[in-house]
Order: C-alpha cells, then sequence, then structure tokens
C-alpha cells in the first residue's frame, strides 16, 4: 500500500503538513487554502513541494496557476492524513480533559456499613454528574485491606472506618458519623427493651474482628463498653456480614455502625445503645502525595458532600 510505502518517511513529518496539505485537497486551490489556514500562497507551495519531497510522490497536479487536482498518490494520502489529524484531535481532547480530572478511571473501596448508610451512593451521583466520563471501579474491602491496598496502589480511594491512626504516606478526612447499634437474637434476654446501656451488657458474650484488623469492630465494642467491664470475645469474624451471621446463629452480640441496621438478617434485632463515648466514624483515605487531577476531583467532590452531610 501507499501510505506503508511512505510510513518510514513519517518520523520527520509534522502535523502541520497534514494540515496543509488537507486543505489543498478539500478546497482544490491554493489561494483559497492559504486564506483558509491564514498563511501566504507561497508559503503554503513550498510547504506542499516540501511534502512531496519527503513523500518522493506527487500529490497534485496543476490545472491552472493556483487550481489543482489530486493524484492517485494524493487522494490516497488524503484518506490517511484526515484519520490522523482526527486521532490527534481526539488525543489533545482526551489530555486536556484528563489534565482537568474530566476522564480517567479510580479504583474505590468501601466497607460495607458505608454502602449501606447511602452516603458512598450519593456522593458517586454526585460527581458523575459533572464527571460523566470517569470509569469508577468499585470494590468492597474491609478497613485494614482498604489501608494496604492504597498504600500498594491497587485502590486510588477508600471509604473506611476510622482508623485509629493512618499508616505512613496516607491521610483522610471524615465522611459520616454514625450511632452504634447493638446486634442481639431475637429471643435474647435484652431484645425487648428499645435502648440498652453499656452496663446492661456485662457478662455477655460478643463477636469481634480478627486481631490482624482490630480498627473496626473491636473499636466498636469498647466505645460501647467501659474499661472496668471484662469483654468476653467468644468468636472473631473477618467481616460485617459475618458478625451478624453468628449473632442470628446465637453465638453472642455484635455492636455495628447503625447503617447496618437496615440489613434484614433472621432472627436479629437492633437495639440503641445509650453512653457510648464515641460514634460509628467513615472516613475518606487517600494518598497524601497524590497527584492525579481525577482522583484529585473524586477527593473534591467527596470532601464537598461531607461538609453538607456533617
Amino acid at each position: 500500500m501507499f501510505y506503508e510505502a511512505i510510513s518510514n518517511k513519517f518520523y520527520s513529518m509534522e502535523l502541520r503538513h497534514l494540515r496543509y496539505f488537507t486543505a489543498v485537497a478539500e478546497e482544490l486551490h491554493f489561494a483559497r487554502a492559504a486564506e483558509r489556514l491564514n498563511i501566504a500562497a507561497p508559503t503554503l507551495s513550498q510547504q506542499i513541494r516540501s511534502l512531496e519531497t519527503l513523500l518522493g510522490a506527487r500529490l497534485f497536479s496543476r490545472k491552472t496557476k493556483s487550481a489543482v487536482v489530486l493524484t492517485h498518490a494524493g487522494k490516497r494520502f488524503l484518506a490517511e492524513a484526515q484519520a490522523t489529524l482526527k486521532q490527534a484531535a481526539h488525543a489533545e481532547l482526551v489530555g486536556r480533559r484528563a489534565a482537568r480530572g474530566d476522564t480517567g478511571s479510580i479504583a474505590l473501596g468501601y466497607v460495607l456499613s458505608a454502602s449501606c448508610g447511602g452516603f458512598l451512593q450519593e456522593a458517586i451521583v454526585s460527581f458523575k454528574k459533572s464527571h460523566p466520563d470517569v470509569s469508577l471501579n468499585l470494590r468492597q474491602m474491609e478497613t485494614f485491606p482498604q489501608l494496604k491496598a492504597i498504600i500498594d496502589g491497587v485502590l486510588d480511594i477508600g471509604v473506611m472506618r476510622v482508623p485509629r491512626r493512618y499508616p505512613s504516606g496516607l491521610t483522610g478526612f471524615v465522611i459520616d458519623r454514625q450511632p452504634f447499634r447493638l446486634a442481639l437474637p431475637e429471643d435474647h434476654r435484652l431484645a425487648g427493651r428499645k435502648s440498652i446501656t453499656p452496663a446492661m451488657l456485662e457478662g455477655e458474650d460478643f463477636i469481634a474482628a480478627p486481631l490482624e484488623i482490630e480498627v473496626g469492630f473491636w473499636g466498636n465494642i469498647a466505645a460501647v463498653i467501659p474499661a472496668d467491664i471484662p469483654l468476653r470475645i467468644v468468636e472473631r469474624a473477618p467481616d460485617a456480614f459475618t458478625v451478624l451471621t453468628l449473632v442470628a446463629a446465637k453465638a453472642g452480640l455484635g455492636v455495628v455502625s447503625g447503617s447496618l441496621t437496615r440489613l434484614n438478617v433472621p432472627g436479629i434485632v437492633y437495639r440503641e445503645i445509650t453512653g457510648a463515648a464515641r460514634q460509628a466514624d467513615h472516613a475518606v483515605v487517600y494518598r497524601k502525595q497524590e497527584g492525579a487531577p481525577v482522583i484529585i476531583a473524586l477527593l473534591k467532590s467527596l470532601r464537598k458532600n461531607a461538609s453538607v452531610r456533617r
């Protein structure tokens, strides 16, 4: 093919050559093409001769001093030149939009309680209205694995329970606050009460998180049980849904974020806890030195959404 034959010379060809050639090919008149390009006709003629020399092919045959017709080589080259210019314009547009954070892909982690709370969905809907071409890849993941995934670059942003402290290189801000709720079997002795005080929980068995991810459920229990009351941890669950499953199986009680009461697990009732030391905070966590415009744009939107909710 003609284009393949001359492609080895493309290294020294510039987009302006293609623009000049395309203008002449579409106008079939040097003077009109020069006016359209806002350059002098002699300059345009010189540029076309340089292009023909570079390609080793005549692209136009002159009918008059200014009027021309495309040669067979010119017709073949025109199709490729138009496609190249179109692709270049698209690449420029994509680059500019990426620089503004208008396009790209973001890996977003979240805990189950964030999804049940509804604030994550609200934030995504708000962001997508202004950034419809940004792809959000959602991954449900517990707090500790999210922190590691952000450090490793697997996740860009995490929505999780607020950790006791942020690992080196990470930071975050609170996006939502919820009360703690007690999950207990529906036939438990305390199930008939509307609210429960921490003192009533002395001697009860609890379901907690594994030791390596105590940033979650262990903190839940510690928030509602006074320090002078011994904790009885009888089971450890890897996630919130497993906690609720074990509660339904009468293995113990669970302390969960208020949003999780929306999960209708058979055999469980949820009760208010009065006098809790703190609430269940959810945070948006990200890398301190994050520089990707699209990620910064989502963080800005999440922060704005957080200020509205709080």
